[in-house]
């Protein structure tokens, strides 16, 4: 009898959530005109990294009309919009808003048109990472909070962060004064699109999700000369090229095959012509890891081999390679399993069980990781999104083509059903983890 009253109320609270799920879904739909207009509106005017004025003020002014407050001054152009609600639990929600140096390639009626200057160049400007979907659903699910108050109890936090693309964001997010007048979250999440999941479906990876990330730049010293007299010189690109090959051993022979690193060369600058050998080379990497284990034994590794080669080569200790670590790093984004569970079950028991599904981890970065590293770590979950309508995912498998990647400058998330979905999810989970 006792498991019969068991499974009873399991499904009367399933029914229930299903029940709750439609009632949000309804109330989306009737947003989608306004959700849609507000994507191509940002979709058509993407500001880059650190220079997201116009873009802060429009989500901004939106979102203080559902009644927020404004916190600001959170570094750069980052604001956070908070949501009293009486006495509960406080949960942090972040979008990021910065584009891409990109130019747009997807023929869509509202393609970017906008430019910047870069590095003393005029560069194109694009939403080629999906930040434009991740800003809308944002004050879509801003919106029905608001709407549904009477449902929940606690603190919402809403966060729009300058600058993840640089990972100077977060940061400046963390380290600003006014970061300090926030309540302090019990959980955190955010959402990426995923250009290769079905919309309605959010992809799931528990543990260490994206990678740290760290870029890098070395200086291989040598001593220069005539290219017809090598034995006069010590030559720094021949050095380099032995160190680019022999730090590829670093991943293959020094880290275990379930701690996976990639370390990538990307740029190598020297020299001016070829009969002349140079008095130094400069290398970039970027480096990708998880564990700070693992980063630690790549960056021991990596001057380990550096100074090796040099010594044998002959240079002196002041001749030895210059490492020059870039304020670019971030943590790997942990994702907390216990609350990944929670929010697959929540989503489960009210979209049905197609709506989740596991995703592997990735070795591109999200600062996203730097809220879940405070003094006090706070479970955190970064959630894949799906953009991909189940129609343009046949034409592209009947085609033979893959679909474009992010930061493709073909990428165009299908975002009317992708919107609606990502809101109706995202405000049920938050609904459901105010609840607990």
């Amino acid at each position: 009898m006792k498991y019969f009253l068991a499974f009873l109320l399991v499904t009367i609270g399933s029914s229930a959530m299903a029940q709750t799920a439609k009632e949000i879904q309804h109330a989306v739909l009737k947003e989608s005109y306004f959700l849609d207009s507000c994507y191509q509106h940002l979709h058509a005017h993407p500001e880059l990294s650190t220079r997201e004025i116009k873009t802060s003020a429009y989500l901004k002014k939106t979102i203080a009309s559902y009644g927020f407050e404004i916190i600001d001054s959170l570094g750069l152009y980052s604001f956070a919009a908070v949501l009293r609600n009486g006495k509960g639990p406080a949960i942090l929600y972040r979008t990021d808003m910065d584009g891409l140096p990109v130019k747009e390639q997807t023929g869509l009626t509202f393609a970017s048109m906008e430019t910047a200057e870069k590095d003393k160049q005029t560069v194109a400007v694009m939403h080629a990472c999906g930040h434009d979907i991740h800003m809308t659903t944002w004050l879509g699910i801003a919106k029905q909070m608001s709407d549904m108050k009477s449902k929940w109890k606690g603190t919402l936090i809403l966060l729009a962060q300058s600058a993840e693309e640089t990972a100077q964001g977060a940061k400046r997010v963390v380290n600003a004064s006014a970061f300090g007048q926030l309540p302090k979250p019990d959980a955190q999440l955010a959402i990426h699109d995923h250009a290769e999941l079905k919309t309605g479906q959010a992809g799931f990876c528990d543990g260490y999700a994206l990678a740290a990330v760290d870029m890098l730049n070395i200086t291989i010293y040598g001593k220069g000369g005539h290219g017809a007299a090598p034995q006069n010189t010590i030559d720094p690109i021949l050095l380099s090229a032995q160190f680019i090959n022999e730090i590829q051993t670093i991943v293959s022979r020094n880290l275990s095959s379930n701690d996976p690193a990639v370390i990538t060369v990307g740029s190598i600058n020297g020299g001016t012509i070829g009969n002349v050998i140079p008095d130094q080379v400069v290398l970039k990497l970027t480096i990708r890891s998880y564990s700070n284990e693992s980063r630690a034994l790549i960056f021991k590794r990596l001057h380990e081999i550096a100074n090796g080669l040099a010594k044998a080569a002959g240079l002196p200790d002041e001749k030895m390679p210059l490492f020059d670590l870039l304020d670019m790093s971030i943590p790997a984004v942990y994702n907390d399993p216990a609350l990944g569970n929670q929010l697959r079950t929540t989503m489960v028991n009210a979209f049905g069980s197609n709506s989740v599904t596991t995703v592997k981890p990735v070795m591109i970065g999200e600062d996203f990781s730097i809220y879940g590293q405070q003094e006090t770590k706070i479970p955190s979950y970064l959630i894949w999104m799906g953009t991909v309508s189940e129609n343009r995912s046949q034409k592209y498998k009947q085609e033979n083509k893959s679909l474009p990647s992010l930061h493709a400058a073909s990428f165009a998330p299908d975002y009317h059903d992708t919107i609606q979905q990502t809101v109706s999810m995202m405000t049920f989970s938050l609904l459901s983890l105010f609840s607990k």
